[in-house]
């Protein structure tokens, strides 16, 4: 993985077209747009009842990101380069197969869990947005964090596909080197996350250079998806324990 540039305008070697590949760019550069102008985040709604406002969020978010996946997968279909899991990289055809990546899965997520702690006791003394931010996790019922979850399981797979999966190999085919096509795309996923406060951009970007080094690793996304489905699940699987 030498540093030499290669661009590649035409996307010869990609996954899909590049106006395909414009047209993803644009959706993932518009999300904090989308947020603002469909007044999904609390900060926005002041006067609404927190319920309603969580479940908006959820609806929101999750119909967004199966959006991406579908222009995605329709360019990838097109393309034909690859299939779809082709790119997921899925080879459990034996148990030893299931037990590895479910245990690189299970590093994965500690990893994140370290980030994520060390982040929250490092930044909280600095974050002035932590209030917005718990208030988009501050689940009220069942109802509640039945969405959440649904919606957290959703971007551990459509955000791995989309981003550590499709993204990176078109990355990669535009400027032909493997290093810059990370750093390209792990901006793009934490530009996403900026409805979460400048500051926690850190550990999102730490995040994803992790969960983008053990794809390139892997060659695979699903010990990815599986950390990062949890990882994104765990404030309602807490809700659920707690109130069981």
């Amino acid at each position: 993985m030498g540093m030499k540039v290669r661009l590649d305008w035409q996307l010869k070697q990609g996954v899909a077209g590049w106006w395909n590949f414009s047209l993803i760019l644009v959706l993932l550069f518009a999300f904090p747009l989308v947020l603002r102008v469909s007044r999904a985040l609390p900060a926005d709604r002041p006067n609404e009842h927190p319920h309603a406002g969580l479940l908006r969020f959820s609806i929101i978010v999750g119909s967004f990101l199966w959006a991406c996946f579908a222009v995605a997968w329709i360019g990838i279909r097109r393309q034909g380069a690859v299939s779809p899991t082709e790119l997921i990289g899925m080879s459990w055809h034996r148990w030893q197969s299931v037990v590895r990546d479910l245990g690189i899965a299970a590093l994965t997520l500690a990893a994140m869990t370290v980030i994520g702690n060390v982040s929250n006791v490092w930044l909280a003394r600095i974050d002035t947005q932590a209030s917005a931010y718990r208030a988009v996790t501050a689940l009220l019922d069942k109802t509640e964090a039945a969405a959440f979850l649904i919606v957290a399981l959703t971007a551990g797979f459509v955000e791995e596909f989309v981003f550590r999966g499709y993204l990176q190999k078109q990355f990669q085919a535009f400027c032909g080197n493997v290093p810059l096509a990370s750093i390209l795309q792990v901006l793009v996923f934490t530009q996403g996350h900026l409805y979460q406060g400048w500051i926690r951009l850190i550990p999102v970007a730490l995040i994803g250079a992790l969960l983008t080094g053990v794809a390139l690793w892997r060659r695979s996304l699903v010990p990815g998806i599986i950390a990062h489905g949890v990882g994104d699940s765990l404030v309602a699987l807490s809700f659920f324990v707690r109130h069981a």
